[in-house]
């Protein structure tokens, strides 16, 4: 899906995060300790590098203009996600079959939440574009 100049780079953090949500899950999947701890070095890697600018990029500039649009209910799902997701990237226990298939769930569910219905939401409200391109 083709999406606006503004929303193009948290888009293609996407793209990398269902592929690292994919890795996690593979590695849930098998029996070998020495996968589950590269993926869960790979998800925390990943965290440092990407995701935590990318949840506080979304958080600085697109969910307080979605706020403000009246869409207070998918700002506050969207909030709680990060939480959910920063939680579980810190778990002291992250390289265990469990957490990295929570992981691998809640990624995959909040990338496709996100590019489903928040950001095909933001596209529609001129306000909310705006805002991101400051």
């Amino acid at each position: 899906m083709k999406r606006s100049p503004a929303l193009t780079p948290l888009s293609r953090d996407h793209h990398h995060a269902l592929s690292l949500a994919m890795q996690a899950g593979k590695a849930a999947r098998s029996d070998d300790a020495d996968q589950w701890q590269r993926a869960a070095d790979n998800i925390r890697q990943h965290y440092r590098q990407t995701l935590q600018a990318h949840f506080a990029e979304e958080e600085r500039a697109l969910l307080p203009a979605l706020a403000q649009a009246g869409n207070a209910q998918l700002v506050q799902r969207t909030l709680d996600e990060h939480a959910h997701l920063h939680q579980l990237m810190q778990h002291a226990n992250l390289a265990s079959p469990g957490l990295l298939q929570d992981f691998a769930a809640a990624m995959s569910a909040h990338v496709r939440f996100e590019e489903r219905e928040l950001f095909t939401l933001a596209e529609t409200l001129p306000a909310v574009m705006a805002a991101l391109q400051r």
